[in-house]
């Protein structure tokens, strides 16, 4: 997952925000035309899809995800998530190494 941390800091998609604890990494999906951001702290984003962690490509990330959250287990996928939208640029981008 490193390398495609790497790759979104590169295209300045990543930055460091603050929560009401601590300071924290967040990866930028888009901001709209009111200047409204939509992100998703790297936390969550490695609870969501830490098991592709070994090979974060961009057909492993656009599959099914299990993960559990609040005591209950969740089988869903990019799509359901609402994230595929966002690989699709990322991989338009170059983002994904092989």
């Amino acid at each position: 997952m490193n390398q495609l941390f790497l790759s979104l800091n590169e295209a300045g998609l990543m930055y460091k925000g603050h929560t009401d604890h601590e300071d924290v990494d967040f990866i930028l999906f888009e901001t709209d035309e009111n200047g409204t951001t939509h992100s998703v702290e790297v936390n969550t984003f490695q609870m969501l899809f830490g098991g592709k962690e070994r090979n974060p490509t961009y057909e492993a990330l656009s599959g099914t995800h299990t993960f559990k959250f609040r005591d209950t287990q969740y089988a869903m996928t990019a799509e359901e998530m609402g994230y595929q939208k966002y690989f699709d640029q990322w991989k338009k981008q170059g983002l994904f190494k092989s």
